[in-house]
């Protein structure tokens, strides 16, 4: 029998949560028994929340059921689990996160992932870092890349573009980044890179910013974005396709990922993508997208500049994005994660 981890249904929805969500809803189409073991709707805070999970949930998980908590944390008492590790990036780089949940983190991981049965992860990358920082991991972890739905992500038309624009009060042409407001986002080299533009280029178009903050964050700008750059906050799911069709270029300059799934959702769309050659995103990105050294506001800059002034170049990324994301789907990532599952049993 599979018990499936509840916790992320209470969050936002951002990366990690979209992966469970998918991966959730894809095992209920295949006809995947399951159970949830969910934290009861009373605790609101994410501290409650994981106290339950550290405390109650092993009691609560069905006799001689496997325990699958997709999201990077799980309860350390139940050895019966398989974990979904993304990244170690609260590890590598504590400075990036509240001082609060990088010590959590640091004191639950090594017990959690010396007794779980199986570990999952999004990428070699990921993979790599997992068993540099802990040896003893070896032999448990699993590679399984996320997937699109490219139903949902696809390039749309001029009509639902136009709608997004009214909603979100967008009436330039755009670049676009989407995702957490957290300093591994790289949002305050992206500004200097963006200021370095010629005027010109910074009065046809704008540089949108989606995404919203949370408290597991230690973020904050360097200087005043000035009045070209947009801040939307959470963008809802049904409008990122839009948004990513509308924009004249994808700019994706993080500093760390454990694989960069806006990435995908951009290509999936038609978007040309301007990225990193870091982390995983070297590996996700390939030759289908044009990559720059994050820390090189300079170079990000001149690689923006370039590729506004090239349309064939930008279209020519996204012919080859479509066909590239389409090779991803949730459904794989489902049926590769049911199959490791089966194999910790």
């Amino acid at each position: 029998m599979l018990a499936i981890n509840g916790h992320f249904k209470g969050q936002p929805v951002t990366g990690v949560q979209r992966y469970a969500r998918e991966v959730t809803g894809r095992f209920k189409r295949m006809g995947q028994e399951f159970q949830w073991v969910d934290p009861p709707p009373g605790l609101e805070s994410d501290a409650l929340r994981q106290l339950w999970m550290q405390l109650r949930m092993p009691a609560r998980v069905p006799g001689g059921a496997l325990l699958w908590s997709p999201t990077n944390s799980g309860p350390v008492f139940h050895a019966r689990q398989v974990v979904t590790l993304h990244d170690l990036a609260d590890q590598l780089h504590p400075e990036w996160f509240s001082r609060r949940y990088s010590a959590w983190r640091s004191m639950i991981l090594p017990p959690l992932l010396r007794r779980v049965r199986g570990i999952i992860t999004i990428s070699d990358y990921s993979r790599r870092t997992i068993l540099e920082r802990y040896p003893f991991t070896e032999g448990k972890i699993e590679v399984i890349y996320n997937g699109v739905d490219s139903r949902h992500f696809r390039r749309r038309d001029e009509e639902e573009v136009g709608r997004m624009r009214r909603k979100l009060g967008l009436s330039k042409r755009y670049l676009v980044t989407v995702g957490s407001l957290d300093p591994r986002k790289n949002l305050n080299r992206l500004l200097d890179a963006w200021h370095r533009l010629p005027a010109r280029i910074r009065e046809e178009y704008e540089l949108v910013i989606a995404g919203a903050s949370s408290d597991k964050f230690s973020f904050s700008l360097d200087r005043d974005p000035g009045e070209r750059v947009r801040f939307t906050g959470y963008v809802d799911y049904d409008d990122l396709p839009a948004l990513y069709s509308g924009a004249s270029l994808f700019v994706y300059p993080s500093l760390f990922e454990g694989f960069g799934l806006p990435v995908l959702e951009a290509m999936a769309c038609g978007t040309p993508v301007l990225t990193s050659d870091t982390t995983a995103l070297g590996e996700l990105a390939g030759d289908k997208a044009v990559t720059v050294d994050p820390q090189h506001a300079g170079q990000l800059g001149d690689e923006m500049l370039r590729l506004l002034e090239a349309p064939g170049r930008r279209r020519e990324l996204g012919e080859k994005g479509v066909a590239y994301a389409s090779g991803f789907t949730w459904d794989e990532t489902a049926r590769k994660t049911l199959d490791f599952l089966d194999s910790c049993t």
